[in-house]
């Protein structure tokens, strides 16, 4: 019977003076997660470059769904901890081996002796458990290269844990311990996925999406929010700003020129974006930007929207190729809901020949015409602060920053 789980971390080892953090920010990750998806509160040791979650009666199953949306995590074992008595460990060993197999196949051991305290040295122990398991299981062939179970015993200070399967984990660094940011969440398919490698980087991630009711829909909103929804299976939560961007859209169409449209409303965003972002004591604004995939997107069109962002803007998607994308959003459920026909503000107003390498005179000539600081006053005043969960928890819908609280 499996008592625990041992959880490993790869890049956080890396670290320096600063690694303590790092690993008690996965605990904690981990902790919140389970108990957000299970309302269960593990027990939780950790001790030379290993996390233990004891089981405590559970099958180590119940714990692997909540273990699969925790970031920082390389790789997880279910696992059987015995002394460091030689014949409870190769009685524990076989009953490991024996549990996993199903049917004649081949084997080997893997033996990792932490403890040098240890009297046996690790290919001596390699050796005395490989016999004991040829010796008492049938159809049983140890191979080195090409096995079908590598039974592993990791040899500690209190005790030795042992087990044959591994499963991956989504590596990268604990959400939370890299800052926080803001995505522009778009309602297709490269927002979504710029957000969770931004997770994946360690950054808490919050949303801001610009709507253009009506010329957009209600299920344009509603969909983004489904999209926050599964980001948020990775974090339990995330706040979304929605920003009313009619208003704006209008003022561009009427007084700018037409070929301009797109430039002067991607700097007007990252204006709002970044008000939202000091509001909240984000560092970071991240976009699904993916060189000269559409106009905005030249480089020529990103330098001009830079200039008049004060923060760091991220595009996490920025070398990727369509079809890379494309894989990530299925990877992580965001694909299906990304595709669905309901238009948002980016694909109304839009001009029939955009221009692909505005100049950043050019764009200020034209948001000269403009208000622009009253127009970024407004809609950030009227932006709408919805908070979704992972889990079947509702939504709460916001317009105080005081409600929200920076958890």
């Amino acid at each position: 019977m499996y008592d625990h789980i041992v959880i490993r971390y790869a890049e956080i080892a890396l670290k320096g003076k600063n690694q303590k953090e790092f690993i008690n920010r996965l605990i904690h990750n981990i902790k919140e997660q389970i108990k957000t998806d299970l309302d269960i509160t593990p027990l939780i040791e950790r001790e030379m470059g290993r996390i233990y979650l004891h089981l405590e009666g559970r099958a180590p199953e119940l714990f692997y769904d909540s273990l699969n949306h925790v970031f920082g995590i390389s790789s997880y074992s279910p696992a059987r901890k015995t002394t460091l008595e030689l014949e409870e460990i190769k009685a524990t060993a076989l009953e490991e081996l024996r549990g996993a197999m199903d049917g004649p196949c081949k084997f080997r051991v893997s033996v990792k002796r932490a403890n040098k305290k240890f009297p046996i040295t690790s290919p001596e122990m390699q050796q005395i458990i490989a016999a004991h398991m040829l010796k008492n299981l049938s159809g049983l062939k140890a191979d080195l290269h090409h096995y079908d179970f590598d039974l592993l015993l990791e040899i500690r200070d209190d005790g030795t844990y042992i087990y044959t399967r591994s499963f991956p984990g989504l590596r990268g660094l604990p959400l939370g311990s890299s800052g926080r940011g803001v995505v522009l969440l778009s309602g297709g398919i490269d927002s979504p996925v710029a957000g969770w490698l931004a997770m994946k980087r360690g950054v808490t991630i919050e949303a801001v999406h610009f709507h253009s009711y009506p010329y957009t829909s209600e299920q344009a909103k509603e969909k983004v929010l489904e999209l926050a929804k599964r980001m948020a299976k990775y974090s339990n939560r995330v706040v979304v700003h929605m920003v009313p961007f009619t208003k704006i859209q209008e003022e561009i169409a009427h007084y700018c020129h037409d070929n301009m449209r797109i430039p002067i409303m991607r700097r007007i965003m990252v204006r709002i974006a970044e008000e939202i972002a000091r509001q909240r004591d984000c560092l970071a604004i991240f976009t699904g930007d993916n060189l000269g995939q559409v106009a905005s997107q030249t480089m020529e069109s990103i330098y001009a929207i830079n200039q008049v962002a004060t923060m760091p803007i991220l595009r996490p998607c920025i070398t990727m190729e369509k079809e890379e994308i494309i894989r990530l959003a299925q990877q992580i459920d965001t694909y299906e809901t990304s595709i669905l026909p309901y238009e948002d503000c980016c694909t109304v107003f839009v001009p029939k020949e955009p221009k692909t390498k505005p100049k950043v005179e050019g764009c200020e000539k034209e948001e000269a015409r403009l208000d622009i600081t009253q127009l970024v006053a407004d809609a950030v005043a009227q932006t709408e602060r919805i908070i979704v969960y992972g889990k079947d928890k509702p939504e709460r819908r916001l317009r105080r920053e005081a409600d929200i609280g920076k958890e």
